[in-house]
Formats: C-alpha cells, structure tokens, sequence
C-alpha cells in the first residue's frame, strides 16, 4: 500500500479531553483536562498508540500543550517522518536494527525540495536532522521500558539491536545529556539570528499593503508588525495579549506582557510603550476588529484575544508564524526574516541607544559601577530573561548612573517616536496608492498622528531643533 508523502500525522485533542489525574480513596479516578495535546496516528488514518502514549505521558510529566500544541506540537512533528518511515518499510518499532535505523536517517538528510526560487534544496539542515533522531531514541528507550522489549536500544555494552552513545552539552549554564548514533551528521555551526534591518522592515508594511488578502487580515498583519518591533514579544507571548492589555497601555504608556518561557513561576514584563507605537493597533482594535467581531460571533462571544481569525477565534502562534513568512515571501527579501528576529532588533536597539545615552560620561571617567552588571540589571528588568547569557549577545559595555539612565531612555523614545512616524507615513502612502484609503481620510489620519508625535517629542523635552540634532 502507497502512503501520500505529505499527510499530516497528528492532530490535536479537542477542548473537552482528559486523561486520568489521580485515583480517590474510594477508587474512583479523577480526570484532568488534556485539550490540544497532538495525537499522532500512521499514515492510514489509525492511531499510532505508541507515539501517542509517549506524548500523554510527557504531558504528565508537564511537557506543554499551550498554544495549539506547544512543546508536545515539537515532538510530534519530530516523530512524524519516523512514524511514516516504519510504515513504508512494514517494521515494527520492536524490529528496528542499526542498519534500518541509519536508513531512516538517511532518509531525513538526502530529502529535498524546491525553495521560492525554484532551487532544489535539503529540506531539512543537520540540526534539525539530529532533533528528530535524538527525539526518536528517546521515544524508542521509552518504548522498550513500557512495553517491555529489552535489547532494543542501548550503549555498546548492552548488545541491543540500535547500539547509541551519550552526550553532553552545556548552553546558557546549564548541562544537557543527549542519545547519539553513529549515522547522525554533523551539527551545523551555531548561527545566531541577526535583527531585522529597517530597510526589510519597510519592505515588509509595503508588501502587505500591496496584497491581494482582505482588509482585515493586511490590517491584522500590520498590526503584528508593528507589535513585534515595539516590543520584541516571542510569538506566544503575542498570541495571547488581549485588547484589554493593549487599550490600558495605551492610557497609561506600559504594556504588561506575561512571559512565556517562565517554567518556575508567572512572571510579568512591563514594557515602556509609546503612543504613537500602539496608535495603529488600537485603531485596528476599535475598527477592523470590532467590525470583525459584531459580524461574526457578537461582543458577548469575544474571547478578548487581539489576533483572531476572519471567523472570531483566536490565533495560533503556528499561524503568526506563518503569516510572517507569507509577508516576508511577498517582500521577495534577501535574507530569512522571522518573528524572532525583532525580538533581537527591539533589544539590540535597547542596549544601544542606552549606550548612546552614558558615553559623554564614560568619557569623562564619571562612571564607577561594573559596566556588565549593571547594563545586565537593566536589561533584565525589561526582558525578564530567566539568564544572563543571552542579554549577554545585546550588550557588549556600558557603564551606568541614574541621570545616565534617562538620558539613554530619552534617546531610545527619540528613535522610537522617528520610526512611528516613518512607518505609518510609509502605512498611508501605500493605501493611498492601493486604493484603500481616499486622501481626505489619509489627510485626517495624518494630522492626528502628527499631534500625537509632537506631544510625545514636547513629554521627552525634545524641541524640533533638538530632534534633528539627537536624530539616531
């Protein structure tokens, strides 16, 4: 039997599904919710079992399932190409051997494909490669536990049928034990995602203006352009903000933002926000939107979420991703832009203009503080990173005093309020030129937006002379 290459083998669980909790005394078993966990099933149409009792009990073991699949979505994908692999060769999890399991491998590196160009590419890069077989051994050692089939996975001495090796590897100060096999490739060198360019970033608002999508979705991608640059938000930290939090910030100049990667404790970021930052997205809450919402499910049924779909139901953070790559695609750009990527714009701009704001006192010799820590206090307030390491790659020196500090800020708000105006000036030519607004409309948006421009410049005691000269 032929198996369709591209099927996708999971899906998620729905709202309504548990999986047992606990056992009462009196012996009654107590079921917790379990919705958006990925069952995974065999390229028939059948449940892999398997696979998906292995993603139940991560799930126990409190592996995430937020968001449209969260951490437990990554491990089924992963085991995806597994699955469909042992299907075509008619093997069993409990036959595999080295040689079939190099195969597989193999596989998973000569695959290819066309990119956007029509080039033929590997599909996947090493690393990648390598996530997916170590996931799979770590599946297989589970498997032969739980179902009980010794010698089927283990280190050289233990004679098993797939002979791996252990590794260990440290990142952001802490140690990592992983399952090797001697068909793996070599890892590809650690690239770093470089921030967005302003020149892509203008690239991108012109190209969703120009497309042929409805108004509400270039509104709502625009929306998450602007999002992203303002405050360096991860994907599922976007996903969940509400208008609630948007319109609050908007009164009050802060963002209260929940952390996404905080696996101890909730914990809040308070973002510095400016007006003329959060304008178009409260324009798209109070029109768009609210448009959207009456149309479709009603104000009662409004899950408060700012990204919903044209049908009223909130957004995956899968689907802000994609929406990215359909804008970037649209862009035609010369290098890979993603959501990430303005994450390290917004902190690598952060950890500059503050650098920009000490140096007349470093030069002066005014500074005492260690330059590390005290830059490294600074950031982590604002990004509540859970290590220093990675705020690390934003800051190389700086020195810090109180007066320092906000002078710093002022030159960050500066080129906060320059790039506000830039973009949105670009937002209103291009849907003049689209046809998606008339002058008149445009004309009017503009003045509201230049007044708001000029009292945040007059609230930083920034004169118009002052502007041209601070300009960064």
């Amino acid at each position: 039997m032929e198996y369709p290459e591209k099927t996708k083998l999971y899906f998620l669980s729905s709202k309504d599904y548990e999986l047992p909790g606990l056992i009462l005394p009196d012996g009654q078993v107590k079921n917790k919710s379990a919705q958006t966990v990925p069952i995974l099933v065999w390229p028939n149409g059948l449940t892999c079992w398997p696979a998906t009792l292995y993603l139940n009990n991560k799930y126990q073991a409190g592996k995430s399932s937020s968001n449209s699949g969260g951490t437990l979505l990554t491990y089924a994908k992963n085991l995806s190409p597994f699955i469909r692999f042992c299907a075509q060769q008619r093997v069993a999890f409990s036959e595999l051997d080295d040689n079939k399991f190099a195969l597989f491998i193999m596989q998973l590196n000569d695959e290819k494909d066309l990119d956007n160009h029509g080039t033929l590419r590997h599909l996947r890069k090493s690393n990648q490669v390598l996530n997916i077989g170590r996931r799979v051994l770590e599946f297989l050692f589970w498997y032969q536990d739980f179902f009980s089939c010794p010698h089927l996975v283990g280190e050289v001495h233990e004679n098993c049928n797939i002979t791996v090796h252990r590794g260990n590897y440290r990142s952001q100060g802490r140690s990592f034990n992983f399952w090797s096999h001697t068909s793996f490739p070599t890892r590809n060198s650690h690239q770093i995602r470089q921030p967005v360019n302003s020149n892509d970033l203008e690239k991108l608002f012109i190209a969703n203006i120009k497309s042929n999508q409805s108004n509400y979705i270039i509104r709502r991608r625009a929306v998450m352009l602007h999002l992203a640059r303002a405050t360096g938000a991860r994907r599922v930290e976007m996903a969940k903000i509400k208008t609630e939090a948007i319109l609050l910030a908007y009164k009050e100049g802060i963002l209260n933002l929940n952390v996404a990667k905080s696996p101890k404790r909730q914990k809040w970021r308070a973002i510095p926000i400016l007006k003329s930052r959060l304008e178009p997205v409260v324009a798209f809450i109070n029109g768009a939107r609210a448009s959207l919402i009456r149309n479709e499910v009603g104000k009662k049924n409004d899950s408060g979420f700012l990204f919903i779909s044209s049908a009223g139901q909130p957004l995956a953070e899968s689907t802000l991703t994609n929406e990215m790559h359909d804008i970037a695609k649209l862009a035609n750009l010369d290098s890979t832009v993603c959501l990430h990527m303005f994450r390290h714009r917004y902190f690598t701009d952060l950890a500059y203009n503050f650098l920009l704001g000490i140096r007349e006192f470093a030069e002066r010799r005014e500074l005492t503080a260690p330059s590390e820590l005290i830059v490294l206090q600074q950031m982590r307030s604002l990004s509540q990173h859970e290590n220093d390491e990675t705020l690390m790659r934003y800051i190389h020196a700086a020195y810090k005093e109180a007066k320092a500090w906000d002078i710093g800020q002022t030159i960050w708000n500066l080129s906060q309020i320059h790039e506000s105006m830039s973009l949105n000036i670009d937002d209103l030519k291009e849907s003049i030129s689209a046809g998606r607004s008339d002058v008149a409309q445009a004309i009017i948006k503009f003045e509201e937006m230049l007044t708001l421009w000029k009292e945040e410049l007059m609230s930083n005691n920034i004169s118009e002379i002052q502007y041209k000269q601070s300009l960064i």
